[in-house]
This record gives structure tokens, sequence and C-alpha cells, in this order.
């Protein structure tokens, strides 16, 4: 398949499902350069049309004219940032709006999340994640609240509690034991918190 097949196919597309199915087909090219440059654009063009024409992409983010970025109705104006460190800020705030905008239409933070991370990109995959989400299929974990999550394979961690108590964050485990922070990591939405008990295998999260 040649590239200009490759690329009409995109352009004929008029559903994310026949979008995706374009973007798929077998076609050797770059994936850098002017070529892919030349792709990404259509690619992009194609799933910006299809959700602007589907009644889903009412939630989809979109970003246009004099940098106003528009989701459920509403627009914000994103700064240009003036320099690397500033359009990183820029667009940081960006995203807490819209996600914002998104979770007081009834989206959960994870869907929110989502539907963020790939409307740019991939625009048309957006709409799959709104229908999750407005299905209640991506809902939030439990927030503050211990949940069990697997034995450790080595057994309880090791830990010497007089030192460890002093920088470490602990609570008492159900088991007579001591739970650890031993690690954390941020999702994409929310923070979470590893805790692994001194006296049974189990580890929880919270």
């Amino acid at each position: 398949m040649s590239l200009t097949e490759y690329l009409d196919g995109m352009h004929a597309a008029t559903t994310a499902d026949e979008l995706e199915a374009a973007i798929q087909v077998d076609c050797k090219h770059p994936y850098h350069g002017r070529t892919w440059s030349r792709i990404c654009k259509v690619r992009i063009h194609a799933g910006e049309r299809i959700v602007a024409a589907h009644p889903n992409g009412y939630f989809v983010p979109r970003f246009g004219a004099g940098r106003i970025l528009t989701v459920c109705g509403e627009q914000y104006k994103v700064g240009s940032g003036q320099n690397s460190a500033g359009v990183r800020y820029a667009w940081s705030y960006a995203r807490e709006w819209a996600e914002g905008v998104l979770r007081t239409n009834g989206f959960s933070r994870r869907a929110a999340n989502r539907v963020w991370d790939g409307c740019f990109d991939y625009p048309h995959r957006a709409l799959a994640t709104v229908e999750d989400a407005l299905a209640g299929r991506l809902p939030d974990p439990p927030f503050n609240r211990l949940i069990y999550i697997r034995n450790t394979i080595g057994g309880p961690v090791r830990v010497n509690r007089q030192m460890e108590a002093k920088n470490r964050a602990h609570r008492p485990c159900k088991c007579g034991g001591w739970r650890w922070d031993w690690g954390c990591g941020w999702t994409g939405y929310a923070w979470f918190i590893n805790w692994y008990c001194d006296r049974c295998p189990r580890i929880y999260g919270e």
C-alpha cells in the first residue's frame, strides 16, 4: 500500500471504528520526520472531524483557534508559556481545568484522566473512553481506604522498628504487627501508597 492510499483511508473514515481500522492497515512508513508528521496531521484531523460529528464529542476536550480549549461547552484559554517550563505549567493548568469540568459532569477521576490522555493525538479513541465513563465502567477505586492486594513472596518485611519509626509512616496491622509505608506512586489521577507488614505477608494499598 502506498502512503497516499494509506492517508486516503483515514480521510475517508466517517466513524471511530473506520478510522482505527484505517490506522491499523499494514503500510510501511517511518515513525519520524516529515512523513510521520504528515500521517499524524491527517490522523488527528480525521479524528477531530469524527469527534465533532459525534454526540459524545461534547465530552472530548478540543484545542482550537486563539488557544481556546473547549470541553462540555465550557472554554479555557491556554497560556502560551513563553518557554519550555512555562509551556508545561500552562498545559498542567489546562489539564487540571479540563478534568475538573469532566468530573462536574459525572466523570470519575480515572475516566477524566483517561479521556485527557489521548484526546489530542488520537481524538477518536477518546469516544470509547467517554462511552465507558458514561456507562459507569470506569469507576474510581476507593480513596483513603486500605485495600488488600496480595501476599509477598518473601514473607514479612524486615524492619528495625525503632529506627524506621522515626522516618517512615507506619500503622498497626490486624495481625499484631506494623504496616509500613513501602513506597508510593502516581497513577495519573491519584497518589497511592503500598503498606507492607513486618509480621504477616499481606500487602495493602491505599
